[in-house]
């Protein structure tokens, strides 16, 4: 719960986050860097640091020492939303008004609330610092689309040098907290192709002419029933799976009158760290010769032609030392302890592990439910966002001041998976 020392009220800062637009396909999160860094000054926190690969684009960083000894931790968000698209909002995406309990908004979930108490939590911390370590915050932008402008570039431009790092990303399914997320699952991107031979569409039933539409469409039918191979769930995870979803978006052809030449479609997958690409472009092409096999249709399936088509998936043990920070954490602020599980979606984890394999990174310790993400009247909770502050401030606290166990020794290691 906010206290009276705290630099400002949570909610209002959320809520200033949301009223400031920042949709990913903008591709301009100025306004909203310039949000984030007049709250770092209410908070009593230095300046932060701009890195951008573009102008438009600004990631943001700052550390505080607290004193020699002690633990790193950095607390990550991105201050990028996904746009409202074609999503109908009873509400104005952008009013951040609270009804009841709940703050609307577009972000509010994903991730302005985690990013407002990062901040304000920050704000208690040098307040009141521990007696040592050191809390580095990081803002990137273009997390929802690949994070060619944020956390991918981030990763290799700013070495953080931390012992741990834990992302804000909307922890809950159905509750909120209601899962300890270790695994972050990545994304492997594909394209469904049917072909056949164009023609005049009126001729299709005298001269039996293929339809590549309906050929594709029944491929894409046909996909999602797949059992991809997943390692083994060794430490008991919940939600160990594998998710296909093909048909995201279609294309192809001229209209009426015309059977189309071709058309494709997108499929991704989200993967479990250590799966191997060559095994799943395999059993995902075996499928699809199946459903060629049965109706005599011309299909095909390859990685599509992005360089993000690999995104790989990350995991921290749970035996790790931050792990235990993060429960006995959730354990004194919200007197539960989550099950150990698996973040259903892909996080800027993948691009801080890849940079440095042996920096453990928790993909989702945040207010929000997930499945109020990316879609109309997204919303988060009042107290949980208030939560979050006191998360935030109860782990930094513990784990920054813990001593280290040897010089230089990092506390564990994040365990990816493999990327083409």
């Amino acid at each position: 719960m906010t206290t009276k020392d705290d630099p400002m009220d949570v909610i209002d800062l959320a809520q200033r986050l949301i009223r400031t637009p920042s949709p990913v396909r903008d591709g301009d999160e100025r306004a909203v860097a310039d949000v984030v860094q007049a709250a770092l000054a209410e908070a009593g926190l230095p300046r932060a640091s701009v890195l951008a690969l573009h102008s438009d684009r600004p990631n943001l960083h700052l550390t505080v020492e607290f004193g020699q000894g002690g633990h790193h931790l950095a607390l990550v968000g991105h201050i990028d939303t996904k746009p409202v698209g074609d999503a109908r909002w009873t509400v104005d995406p952008f009013g951040a008004e609270t009804d009841g309990e709940r703050l609307y908004g577009l972000g509010s979930a994903d991730m302005k609330g985690a990013v407002a108490a990062m901040i304000v939590a920050a704000g208690r911390l040098v307040a009141d610092p521990p007696a040592r370590g050191r809390l580095t915050l990081v803002f990137t932008a273009d997390e929802e689309d690949g994070a060619v402008y944020g956390a991918r570039y981030l990763a290799t431009a700013l070495p953080l040098d931390a012992d741990a790092l834990v992302i804000g990303e909307p922890g809950g399914i159905h509750d909120d907290y209601d899962g300890l997320h270790l695994v972050s699952r990545g994304l492997a991107r594909f394209t469904l192709t049917a072909r056949a031979r164009q023609g005049h569409s009126s001729l299709s039933a005298l001269l039996g002419l293929r339809n590549a539409g309906v050929d594709l469409a029944r491929a894409i039918a046909d996909l999602p029933a797949i059992d991809v191979s997943v390692p083994d769930n060794d430490d008991g995870l919940r939600d160990w799976s594998a998710t296909v979803n093909p048909g995201l978006d279609v294309w192809g052809g001229y209209g009426y009158g015309v059977l189309a030449e071709q058309m494709a479609a997108s499929v991704e997958v989200r993967t479990l760290p250590g799966m191997d690409d060559d095994r799943l472009l395999s059993e995902l092409r075996a499928r699809v010769d199946q459903t060629a096999s049965a109706t005599g249709a011309d299909l095909s399936l390859d990685y599509d032609d992005s360089a993000r088509r690999w995104i790989g998936g990350t995991r921290v043990r749970a035996d790790d030392p931050l792990v235990a920070a993060v429960r006995a954490a959730t354990e004194h602020v919200l007197g539960i302890a989550p099950p150990l599980s698996v973040f259903p979606g892909t996080t800027d984890t993948s691009w801080f592990a890849e940079a440095d394999p042996s920096l453990p990174c928790l993909p989702a310790l945040g207010p929000g439910l997930l499945r109020h993400a990316h879609g109309a009247d997204e919303w988060v909770s009042v107290d949980a966002v208030r939560a979050a502050v006191d998360l935030y401030d109860v782990l930094a606290r513990d784990f920054c001041s813990s001593p280290q166990t040897s010089a230089g020794a990092r506390v564990g290691e994040t365990v990816r998976g493999g990327a083409r």
